[in-house]
């Protein structure tokens, strides 16, 4: 008996690790496709970026990852220019992208507890700056904390009022399908 929860202890510490190491590996997009190629403002995308694709979905929202400092620690952002391509439009990455990717790393986004900061006159200095810095109006991160629940937090840039907003979303992990 012992011997089998050593095994399971083992098991879940496991899954805990390869879920942290997953999180880090790809951006949201990186899976994402365009199955029939797109025309958005003049350019062509199709494929993904998991393809090698250069005019992959993860391209037509100029997607590019950078590092900020919140409340004294780094924290890792994927941050999205979707006035290039989308007309400003952030809706499908709210809605499909970043829940499929957030599922794909086995999590389950709690709707029931998701957060809203309209406006958010808050949002850290350092993380106003990186995306000003990478001409991004959308910064995703995922954010782990020492207990459940985690958090996907996406800041977004309002060109036309000069300010942000900040939807958190309570994550939590599946373990068995």
């Amino acid at each position: 008996m012992k011997r089998k929860r050593f095994v399971i202890l083992i098991v879940l510490a496991f899954l805990a690790f390869s879920s942290l190491v997953a999180q880090e590996s790809y951006s949201p997009l990186y899976y994402w496709e365009y199955k029939e190629p797109v025309t958005l403002n003049g350019q062509r995308f199709y494929g993904s970026a998991a393809n090698g694709d250069k005019w992959s979905a993860a391209a037509s929202y100029c997607e590019q990852d950078g590092w900020a400092i919140v409340q004294g620690k780094k924290v890792h952002y994927w941050l999205y220019n979707t006035e290039a391509y989308h007309d400003g439009d952030i809706e499908r990455l709210e809605k499909d992208v970043i829940p499929q990717w957030v599922e794909d790393m086995g999590y389950v986004i709690d709707y029931d507890n998701v957060k809203e900061y309209l406006p958010n006159d808050n949002l850290a200095n350092s993380v106003k700056a990186l995306m000003k810095q990478r001409n991004c109006d959308v910064s995703v991160t995922l954010i782990n904390t020492d207990n459940w629940p985690h958090y996907v937090v996406i800041n977004t840039y309002f060109w036309m009022f000069d300010g942000y907003s900040t939807t958190v979303y309570p994550l939590y992990q599946t373990l068995l399908d």
